[in-house]
């Protein structure tokens, strides 16, 4: 039921009352057609609808003539239409059987008043009180109010604002602060940068020189001889250089505590350098297996590795971002191809290799062209014809050569030191991208700290310059402005609390506020809409609910069954069997189930295509749930595997009902697209057995041995399968 509301009004005396009148009609339609009125009620209800609605648009249409509103007959056929539509919804009522089809009768009308009075009449309420057909009280108006509503009427609103308030250079310095704090926060980011991708050099190349440490060491460890041993022992006085170095250069720069994002790896990294010693005294004397070796080397390098990704990961600059991912990517694929060294040498100083070893190192060659289609994503030109040239190279071709040996287990020709020699070789290819990369990195962070500070020199600037401007405008009209803002937000927030009959006085100069307050004159009015159309939406929920509770009741249904044979599916069958067997348990009852499949089924598809197959599965189907009595339960379970549940009935009566239904197949002929096509099926039979079974499995899995039974014994058959 839709009360009347004050908003509502037109302030024309006549004109309210016909809409209150036909509200009160359609709220007493709504009342009756909830309560099952008798067909009289309904009837005179729509007599007074026809008669007041007739009333009330000649009144209206008069009311306009004398306005001489221009879209009068606009108007006019709009009333006479809905006039003639009264009886089409009476009909309605009476010959529909949908209760939720009247209900939408009444919606129906009661959505048209509300629209009819709000987006229709009320755009007459200016029209009407120009011509003095709204009842307006008077008001006695002082002096100070006549100055401040003409001051009001000849200067516009936004020139007011603009000259007496004080709120555009709070906005302005509250933003000018923001901006230098923003562009200084950038310059500090950038600074910060510069310090972080100053160590990436230096990670790159301790993880340069550990990796040669770690494949000479997997190298003299399984060589038979010493002949890594002197390179490995000079190796470590290059390694100890560079971990002094990084360390030294990462102490002095960059302040770890401050450093979230390598913080960690910083410190976890110290920890691996203190075990680093008593490694090698292992790997010396051979007191430690190469896979372990390798593990713990690469272990120390991934977390290495793990500071240029998350620099990667942090906030910079797209440009910058682009190539610190791009360093990553490679760095990534040098430790693949770092990795490979050290297991092709272990595979070729041994002449053979376990399947791990061979999956490892064939494994670590896909790593590497993933990494390296990362790095096309983002590389430049000049960074192109240098990996292009490193891939092309003769020492590439000869690993490659190396790797396809490996691989195919031919270590005939294959010399592990050339194999270390010529990865070494394209590792330190690799390297001179990885210093070209750091100096386009190094060079745009010091290129961005430049235009940073620039930018917050420029802003600094002109913050100043508009600051000073804006103090000097000063200018009166402070108070009527605030006048008029202050009679605005007082109808706002009456509007906000709920009361709509609050109208503000039209401004006829065109300006900010007469657009404020048309904007709130048309908010008000929807707002009387939205009232409404509130009460309707819960109406309208209630048939939308309803409704879809049928809905949901049919779709349950046919959830249910397999839409191309009509049986039911798997889930269901699950459901019905199961209670089906409780219920043949406490009862005692008999109980047989039937695992049917078509033979030769995959070979129909093959011959006559998958449109014929399901024409066969139909044809199977409907034989079936023909046979099947209406307790019986057939179900669907595969493509073209069936279950026949068989409620009260003993093994017998099962034999007979799946050798009847097997005959049945058998002697049928399928006519499809002038193929003629005969097939059989094989049945499984087993019934439930009260003393042992308590689940449904367990019979469907003896009678899926029977069924495999009659497969193997020349199919078209029924074997039962008791226990």
């Amino acid at each position: 039921m839709i009360e009347w509301n004050n908003g509502l009004s037109l302030g024309v005396e006549a004109i309210d009352k016909d809409h209150k009148k036909l509200l009160e009609i359609v709220n007493r339609l709504s009342y009756y057609i909830e309560n099952d009125p008798s067909p009289d009620i309904i009837n005179e209800i729509f007599s007074d609808l026809e008669e007041y609605g007739t009333k009330h648009f000649h009144r209206e249409e008069s009311y306009m003539k004398k306005c001489n509103y221009p879209e009068l007959e606009e108007h006019i056929k709009q009333h006479r239409d809905f006039v003639k539509e009264i009886p089409k919804l009476k009909e309605k009522v009476f010959n529909s059987k949908d209760k939720l089809d009247i209900h939408e009768v009444s919606t129906f009308l009661t959505e048209w008043l509300i629209n009819h009075i709000i987006n229709e009449d009320m755009q007459l309420t200016t029209l009407f009180e120009k011509n003095g057909f709204t009842k307006q009280k008077k008001k006695e108006v002082s002096i100070l109010n006549r100055v401040i509503e003409n001051v009001t009427r000849t200067i516009d609103f936004a020139k007011r604002i603009l000259f007496s308030t004080m709120i555009p250079l709070i906005g302005m310095i509250i933003l000018g602060f923001i901006i230098i704090f923003n562009t200084y926060t950038q310059y500090y980011n950038m600074k910060e940068t510069s310090n972080i991708t100053n160590i990436i050099h230096n990670v790159n190349n301790l993880i340069h020189t550990l990796q040669i440490e770690r494949g000479l060491s997997s190298g003299h460890i399984t060589s038979k001889s010493d002949k890594f041993k002197d390179l490995l022992i000079k190796q470590y006085d290059v390694v100890d250089k560079e971990i002094k170095y990084f360390n030294a250069k990462t102490n002095k720069n960059i302040d770890i505590d401050n450093m979230s994002i390598i913080k960690f790896n910083i410190k976890r990294f110290n920890d691996d350098i203190t075990n680093l010693e008593k490694l090698r005294e292992k790997i010396i004397r051979k007191e430690i297996t190469y896979i372990n070796s390798i593990s713990i080397y690469t272990t120390i390098i991934d977390n290495i590795l793990k500071m240029t990704d998350n620099i990667a990961l942090s906030k910079h600059e797209v440009e910058l971002a682009t190539y610190i991912s791009t360093l990553a990517s490679i760095s990534h694929f040098k430790e693949s191809l770092g990795l490979q060294r050290a297991y092709g040498t272990i595979i070729i100083e041994q002449q053979s290799a376990t399947i791990q070893e061979y999956i490892t190192f064939i494994q670590l060659m896909g790593n590497q062209k993933n990494h390296l289609n990362i790095f096309e994503l983002f590389r430049t030109q000049k960074l192109k014809n240098i990996s292009n040239d490193i891939l092309k190279s003769k020492q590439s071709k000869q690993v490659k050569f190396y790797e396809n040996q490996i691989i195919n287990k031919n270590f005939k020709d294959l010399n592990s030191k050339t194999w270390f020699n010529l990865t070494t070789s394209i590792i330190n290819k690799i390297k001179i991208l990885e210093t070209e990369l750091l100096n386009k990195i190094n060079n745009l962070v010091d290129n961005n700290i430049e235009k940073s500070k620039d930018t917050l020199v420029f802003w600094v600037f002109i913050i100043i310059v508009t600051l000073i401007i804006t103090f000097i405008i000063v200018y009166l009209f402070e108070y009527s402005s605030r006048k008029e803002l202050d009679k605005f937000t007082d109808a706002m927030e009456h509007l906000a609390y709920g009361e709509r009959d609050i109208k503000l006085d039209h401004i006829p100069k065109k300006g900010s506020m007469s657009k404020m307050y048309i904007s709130y004159e048309l908010t008000r009015q929807k707002l009387l809409e939205g009232d409404i159309y509130t009460e309707l939406f819960k109406k309208q929920k209630e048939i939308e609910i309803k409704r879809h509770q049928e809905l949901t009741i049919k779709l349950e249904e046919l959830a249910s069954i397999d839409p191309l044979t009509g049986c039911i599916n798997r889930r269901k069958f699950e459901t019905l069997s199961n209670n089906e067997l409780q219920k043949s348990i406490r009862y005692k009852n008999e109980l047989s189930f039937l695992m049917l499949d078509i033979d030769h089924f995959k070979k129909i598809n093959d011959t006559y295509g998958h449109a014929i197959g399901d024409e066969v599965l139909k044809h199977f189907s409907s034989v079936c749930l023909k046979l099947a009595r209406n307790i019986d339960v057939v179900a669907r379970i595969g493509g073209e595997e069936f279950i026949v549940m068989l409620p009260e009935t003993n093994i017998d009566g099962a034999y007979t009902f799946a050798q009847r239904f097997r005959e049945e197949i058998y002697n049928s002929t399928i006519t499809i697209d002038n193929h003629i096509i005969k097939y059989s099926v094989s049945i499984g039979i087993s019934p439930l057995d009260i003393k042992i079974d308590t689940d449904v499995a367990t019979i469907l899995h003896r009678a899926d041995l029977a069924l495999y039974e009659a497969k193997e014994s020349g199919r078209n058959k029924c074997v039962i399968k008791v226990n």
